[in-house]
């Protein structure tokens, strides 16, 4: 390695001491040799996943787009923030405009109080735990038992609305998408500004996009057959 990389071998082995214990990579038993560790492994893991989510969603995406005509994004969660990995723009000139990697805050973004509220208990807790509810815009919610309260709600009617929480003159709609064991894996959203989203009727397009998050559940293998549309597979839903 230290050829290899042409560094002296202490500093090779502080690196390789710092893969280590990281998980990227670990010692053979009983040899001097390393191999692949089981964190990178997952890294890998967790991009064929990705790449599947995007492909599978593609379609869903722009039968949205075309049906509402507003920007339509798929995201998931990582760490306390929903992050977009998938998106198709309006065409219109007045439009909400996004990029693949954004991060949107879970507290009050749509998509991110989707796979908060029906993320497991005890995940959602231990990121309500951790996370400040900073304040966007007059409507954003700051009080935590206010958020919990809100995300009760998301569960009881199987989509989020970010009723300009974010960004005023902007309304997003998001619904769950869920993995073949039953569990969130990501949330569809549609942007748009306020007025057009409202007037097209926010149950209409959260039924279109509950819909669309539903078909796309069916096609990661979600045991979604015998069950209500936007209800919780693995979390039940709030009685």
């Amino acid at each position: 390695l230290s050829q290899a990389l042409d560094l002296p071998k202490s500093t090779v082995h502080r690196l390789v001491a710092t893969l280590c214990a990281r998980g990227f990579m670990e010692q053979v038993e009983g040899t001097g040799n390393y191999r692949l560790g089981l964190r990178l492994h997952g890294l890998g893991a967790r991009t064929v996943v990705a790449r599947t989510l995007t492909s599978e969603a593609e379609p869903f995406l722009k039968s949205l787009l075309e049906k509402h005509g507003e920007t339509v994004s798929i995201s998931v969660l990582d760490g306390h923030e929903a992050v977009i990995v998938d998106k198709m723009e309006s065409p219109q000139a007045m439009r909400v405009t996004s990029q693949i990697g954004k991060r949107n805050p879970v507290h009050c973004s749509a998509s991110g109080k989707v796979l908060l509220a029906f993320a497991p208990p005890e995940a959602r807790e231990k990121i309500l735990s951790q996370i400040s509810l900073e304040r966007y815009t007059d409507k954003t919610i700051t009080c935590p038992e206010a958020l919990r309260g809100h995300l009760d709600e998301v569960r009881r009617q199987g989509y989020a609305v970010d009723d300009e929480e974010i960004q005023e003159d902007q309304v997003c709609l998001s619904a769950p998408v869920w993995d073949h064991e039953g569990c969130v894996c990501a949330a569809i959203t549609i942007s748009g500004p306020a007025g057009r989203i409202r007037g097209k009727g926010l149950g209409a397009i959260a039924a279109s996009i509950v819909a669309a998050a539903w078909e796309l559940s069916g096609k990661l293998g979600a045991p979604i057959k015998g069950r209500e549309k936007g209800g919780g597979l693995k979390n039940e839903r709030v009685p």
